[in-house]
C-alpha cells in the first residue's frame, strides 16, 4: 500500500460525501463504477442508476467520521468506517432521521482512476 493511494481515496470519499450533501448527483455519479452495487442499512440493494435516483428523490447530508480506514491491494481498495447520515422529514410535520452506520466500501482503480464498485452499511450506532 502506498500512502499516496490511501490519501487519494480518503480525499475521494470526502468528495463523495460532500457531493451527496450538496445534492450534486452528477459529481457522485462520477465517483461510482457503472457496475456499482449499493446495499443500504435495511438490506435493499441497488445498482448505480437506482442509487442515484434515490439521491435525487431524497436529499440528505452525509458526513464521514474520523475512523476511516483504507487498505489498498494493488488496484483494489477496501474502506471501512462510520458515516453519519441526516435525512430531512419526508412530509411537513414529519420527523427527520439521523443515522450513524458502519460502512464497507470497495474501490477499483481503472483507466479513469478510482471508482467505488461496492458499498454496504450495517449497524445503526447510537449518537
Amino acid at each position: 500500500m502506498t500512502g499516496g493511494d490511501a490519501e487519494e481515496l480518503v480525499r475521494l470519499e470526502h468528495d463523495r460525501c460532500d457531493a451527496i450533501s450538496r445534492g450534486d448527483v452528477d459529481a457522485v455519479a462520477a465517483l461510482l463504477d457503472d457496475d456499482l452495487t449499493h446495499t443500504h442499512i435495511r438490506g435493499n440493494t441497488e445498482d448505480k442508476a437506482a442509487y442515484l435516483a434515490g439521491l435525487r428523490a431524497r436529499p440528505r447530508t452525509t458526513t464521514r467520521r474520523d475512523d476511516l480506514r483504507v487498505r489498498v491491494f494493488g488496484d483494489v481498495a477496501v474502506m471501512t468506517g462510520t458515516l453519519a447520515n441526516s435525512f430531512p422529514a419526508i412530509e411537513p410535520g414529519g420527523a427527520a432521521m439521523d443515522l450513524d452506520v458502519q460502512s464497507l466500501q470497495v474501490w477499483v482503480r481503472g483507466d479513469d482512476g478510482w471508482k467505488q464498485v461496492a458499498f454496504g452499511s450495517s449497524g445503526v450506532l447510537p449518537r
